[in-house]
């Protein structure tokens, strides 16, 4: 009786997880939809839409996206200097607390920058990959202060790695997928709730 109720919580988190794709594919097809029913919309023209057809057109438009990327002029001013201040300290705080500093990144780009939301996003994840390997570099060669290992647990790290992997894979796509608003609604809800 325990295998059935297994089963049926694994398949009503995948059952879950796929609507929520799904959902979110629907959502970001018909605010590209709207974007361009937009720019081309003649009053006397007025049609009923099929969402099934969009959805399928939606998801084989390689050629282009509804997303505009938001790059600030990069002239020194204040705001790149506070902006490397708060990133200095956010590295250092982050790699001493073992948290990467995304946190802080993320809206250090956006708010005093000026990047949009997907492009701190992806900006920061490259700060925070350049600070992780410089903490697994200087932690290399250190043991274990009480045991005889070293201060890496390596078994450790290959048995979450691949549930990591998988974890940024989905978060990859679901940044390509969602909307602005939608990826800057999300941060906000991901740090206040690790607040």
């Amino acid at each position: 009786m325990g295998e059935i109720g297994a089963k049926w919580r694994v398949l009503r988190s995948i059952s879950a997880i796929s609507s929520s794709f799904l959902l979110a594919s629907m959502i970001a097809s018909a605010e590209r939809s709207l974007k361009q029913q937009e720019s081309n919309f003649s009053p006397s023209e007025v049609s009923r839409s099929d969402y099934f057809a969009q959805f399928v057109n939606f998801l084989w438009q390689s050629d282009h996206s509804g997303y505009q990327h938001v790059w600030p002029e990069m002239q020194f001013g204040w705001r790149i200097v506070l902006g490397t201040i708060i990133g200095f300290f956010g590295a250092a705080f982050g790699s001493v607390g073992g948290v990467g500093g995304g946190g802080i990144f993320v809206p250090m780009l956006s708010l005093i920058i000026g990047f949009d939301a997907k492009s701190a996003t992806a900006i920061s994840k490259c700060m925070i990959m350049g600070g992780a390997g410089s903490t697994v570099y200087y932690n290399f060669r250190l043991r274990h202060p009480t045991l005889d290992m070293p201060i890496i647990d390596y078994d450790l790290a290959l048995l979450v790695q691949p549930m990591l992997m998988m974890g940024i894979s989905i978060g990859v796509a679901f940044n390509v997928i969602f909307s602005d608003w939608m990826v800057t609604v999300l941060l906000i809800i991901l740090f206040v709730g690790n607040d």
